[in-house]
C-alpha cells in the first residue's frame, strides 16, 4: 500500500516539542514522508494536494493537529474534502495528533514527546491499512424543509426559506404558533408571520408528534401523528428550533442523534463559529432565546436559512456510508445485534435466516459489533483488527515508560477531553498512550484483556455522560459488560480497580485526565497487581 505521510509544524507550535523533522526521516524509509508548516495555510494545503495529485497514494496520513480540529472549526474539513476529491477515500484518510495529545501535553519532554509521537503516527498508518473503503451514495436533495418547534425564530427563517421556493413544514407538538413575549418584537415582525401563514409552500402541522426520522442527508423521511392521523413527509433538512425545552430535546434526541450539553440542551459543533451546525449533516440547529435582542435573533435565522439553502441547492450531496458490517458466513441470525440496536437499523432476513444492516439507519456506532456472538459484525470505521493492532504497538513502544495506561477515547467525549487537556496547558504522564474508539459501546471485553496481555498496567475508558451519549445507549451498554467483566479480571489475578470507567468532561471539570493522571500515581505508589 502506498501512503502519503503528511507532517505539521502547526505553526511552529509541535516542533517546538516533537522533533518533526526526525520523524519525517524515520518514516521515510518506507512512505513519502512530507513536512508542511500548517495543514491549514494555503501553502501546506496547496503542498499535500500537489504530492496526492501526482502520486496514486492508497492512503493519506495527516500527522499534526487532532483530527477534531477538521470537523470542529468552520471550513477546516477543506482539507479532508480535498483529499476526497483528489481520489482518496475518506475511510484512508487518518490523522496522528500529535499537537494536543503529545507537544502541548508534554511540553518539558521533548526526547520522549518525539518517541510517542511515533508510536501514534505507526498507529495511524495501521488503521488506513486495515480500514476498507466506504462507499459514497449521491442523493439529489429535496426541496422541503422541516422545522422542529413553531417559534418566533423558526418564522424568521421559514420566511427566507419560502422566499428560495423551499417548502416549509413547521411542525410542533402545540397546537398554536408561539409569538414573542415582547410587544414590540410581535408588533416589527408581525408581516412576516403574515407572509408565512398565507404562503402556499407552507405547511403547519400543529399537535403533531414525530415517531420517527429515517434516511439520508438530503432526503429525511419523518413519519408523524397528528389528529389526522399518521402519514410520511419527506424532506431535505430538518432545523431544530425548539431548543430551549429540555423535555423537547429528550424527545427528539433519539431521532436527530445530536449531542447535548451539560444543561440538556441540542449542542453545536462549535459555538462561537459553527452555531447553528451539528454532526449530524442535514441537520441544523436555530437557538431559541428571546432574551437576545432581536436584531440577534434576526441574524441568527438568516445564518440557519442561508446554511440550510447552501445545503439543499447543491446538485448532489454525497453521503458516506460509514455503517457496520456483516460476515454473512458467521451470522448465525440469532437476533443479537436488532434487540442492541437503538436504530433500528439492524433485521433478519427471513429467507436467509441472517442479518442485515439498513444503512439509512444505521450510524456505524458498533454496539452490534461487542454483542455479536460469533464475530460476524465489524465497524468499517474501527475495524477489529485495527484496535488489536493498535493496542499492541501502544503497548510495544516506549518500553522503559511504566506504569503504561491505555486511554480508550470515545469520538463524542474522551477524544475531546484529551485535547482539551493540551489545549488548557493540563499535563499528564506521558506514558497514558491514547486509542480513539467510535464510542464507549464499541469496547468489546477482548480489546480488554488484550491490552492486559500486552503490559498495560491499568486502563481508562473514557466516554460520553449518561445523558450526552450521541449513540444513546452506548455508554450504558458499556459499563454493563465491562462491570460483570470484573469478576473474570479478577479471576486471572488483575486488580478490578485498575480498569476504570469515567466521563470525559462533567461541566468545567476534566474527569478523564484527572482519572488517568490518579491511576498512574496510585500503580507508581504500589497499587494495583
Amino acid at each position: 500500500m502506498k501512503i502519503g505521510l503528511f507532517f505539521s509544524r502547526s505553526g511552529g507550535i509541535t516542533d517546538k516539542v516533537v522533533d518533526i523533522d526526525y520523524l519525517a526521516r524515520h518514516f521515510s524509509q518506507e512512505h513519502d514522508a512530507i513536512v508542511v508548516d500548517d495543514f491549514f495555510k494555503p501553502e501546506g494545503i496547496k503542498t499535500i494536494l500537489d504530492q496526492v495529485r501526482t502520486n496514486p497514494y492508497d492512503a493519506v496520513v495527516l500527522a499534526g493537529d487532532s483530527p477534531m480540529n477538521y470537523s470542529n472549526r468552520k471550513s477546516a474539513d477543506f482539507v479532508v474534502n480535498q483529499l476526497e476529491a483528489a481520489g482518496i477515500n475518506i475511510n484512508k484518510i487518518n490523522f496522528a495528533n500529535i499537537k494536543e495529545q503529545v507537544a502541548l501535553a508534554h511540553p518539558g519532554q521533548p526526547q520522549k514527546a518525539t518517541e510517542k509521537a511515533r508510536i501514534l503516527v505507526e498507529v495511524a498508518i495501521e488503521k488506513v491499512r486495515n480500514s476498507r473503503p466506504v462507499k459514497t451514495r449521491k442523493i439529489a436533495p429535496h426541496p422541503a424543509v422541516a422545522l422542529i418547534g413553531a417559534t418566533p425564530g423558526a418564522m424568521l427563517a421559514a420566511q427566507r426559506l419560502l422566499e428560495r421556493d423551499f417548502k416549509v413544514y413547521i411542525i410542533d407538538t402545540a397546537d398554536n404558533l408561539r409569538e414573542f413575549r415582547n410587544k414590540g418584537y410581535q408588533d416589527e415582525i408581525a408581516s412576516v408571520y403574515t407572509y408565512v401563514k398565507m404562503n402556499p409552500f407552507t405547511s403547519f402541522m400543529p399537535g403533531t408528534q414525530i415517531d420517527d426520522i429515517y434516511g439520508y442527508p438530503g432526503r429525511f423521511t419523518l413519519h408523524v401523528s397528528s389528529k389526522n392521523g399518521p402519514e410520511d413527509i419527506t424532506v431535505g433538512s430538518i432545523i431544530l428550533a425548539n431548543t430551549a425545552d429540555p423535555e423537547v430535546t429528550q424527545y427528539l434526541r433519539p431521532l436527530v442523534h445530536v449531542d447535548i450539553n451539560d444543561a440538556g440542551f441540542f449542542k453545536p459543533v462549535n459555538p462561537d463559529t459553527l452555531q447553528v451546525f451539528t454532526n449530524e449533516k442535514g441537520i441544523f440547529l436555530l437557538p431559541d432565546d428571546e432574551e437576545k435582542e432581536i436584531s440577534y435573533i434576526v441574524a441568527l435565522s438568516d445564518s440557519v436559512a442561508f446554511a440550510v439553502t447552501s445545503f439543499l441547492e447543491k446538485r448532489e450531496i454525497s453521503y458516506r456510508i460509514q455503517v457496520s458490517e456483516i460476515n454473512e458466513d458467521l451470522c448465525s441470525g440469532c437476533g443479537a445485534c436488532v434487540k442492541t440496536c437503538m436504530f433500528k437499523a439492524s433485521s433478519i432476513d427471513p429467507l436467509k435466516n441472517i442479518s442485515v444492516i439498513d444503512e439509512q439507519r444505521c450510524k456505524g456506532c458498533g454496539n452490534c459489533v461487542t454483542s455479536c456472538p460469533t464475530g460476524a459484525r465489524d465497524l468499517l470505521t474501527y475495524p477489529q483488527k485495527y484496535l488489536t493492532k493498535a493496542i499492541e504497538l501502544l503497548a510495544g513502544g516506549m518500553e522503559q515508560a511504566e506504569p503504561r495506561i491505555l486511554a480508550f477515547l470515545c469520538e463524542g467525549c474522551g477524544y475531546q477531553a484529551l485535547d482539551l487537556a493540551g489545549v488548557t496547558g493540563i499535563e499528564y504522564d506521558i506514558n497514558v498512550m491514547p486509542l480513539g474508539i467510535r464510542c464507549g459501546g464499541n469496547i468489546d471485553t477482548q480489546l480488554i484483556l488484550e491490552a492486559y496481555h500486552h503490559g498495560f498496567k491499568g486502563i481508562v475508558i473514557c466516554k460520553c455522560g449518561d445523558t450526552d451519549c450521541r449513540n444513546i445507549v452506548g455508554n450504558t451498554d458499556l459499563d454493563r459488560r465491562a462491570n460483570l467483566f470484573r469478576e473474570i479480571l479478577r479471576s486471572r489475578g488483575i486488580d478490578s480497580e485498575n480498569l476504570r470507567i469515567v466521563e470525559g468532561i462533567r461541566g468545567k471539570e476534566n474527569i478523564c485526565v484527572q482519572s488517568v493522571q490518579a491511576l498512574c500515581e496510585e500503580i507508581k505508589n504500589g497499587g494495583g497487581n
